[in-house]
């Protein structure tokens, strides 16, 4: 672990944020509240494919030994963040219309739409945006350093 740089903290933090973001959308589709049960298309497996990806990329610097397996890691931390943006925008696609009934709905709707549950299910929904928002945004610096910390000489 000593010979890793900044860029695989910060590509393993960006693994770890979108897991969190995960749970987050997880308990947003089974709690109580406007978006029980409410699933997005293909979130799961771009969030999971992404973290998959931000690992094997340190996995194979941490082994890697010639520079095909080299490539093949940086290969893998391009496609994290265009996965999990993916999943952010398919987030956003599907939370939007609800989000924009529960709080801006006119004020005889918004008596009836705004129970603590559906709040409560909305703040969540937002949440689950923001930290996967900023998990693409680590996940995007991240490429852009050295997974290895170079040898002294």
């Amino acid at each position: 672990m000593k010979k890793l740089s900044v860029g695989a903290w910060f590509t393993l933090c960006a693994a770890i944020l979108a897991i969190l973001a995960f749970v987050m959308y997880t308990v947003n589709v089974n709690g109580e509240g406007y978006y029980k049960a409410a699933a997005v298309a293909n979130l799961p497996l771009a969030v999971w494919g992404a973290v998959a990806c931000l690992v094997c990329a340190v996995v194979l610097h941490i082994v890697a030994d010639n520079k095909a397996i080299e490539i093949l890691g940086g290969l893998l931390r391009i496609a994290a963040p265009a996965l999990l943006g993916y999943a952010l925008m398919n987030l956003i696609g599907g939370r939007v219309d609800g989000l924009g009934y529960i709080y801006f709905s006119n004020a005889d709707v918004a008596r009836e739409v705004q129970t603590a549950a559906n709040l409560g299910s909305a703040q969540t929904a937002i949440w689950s945006m923001a930290v996967l928002g900023v998990a693409t945004l680590v996940a995007v610096v991240a490429a852009f350093f050295t997974m290895r910390k170079k040898a002294k000489a």
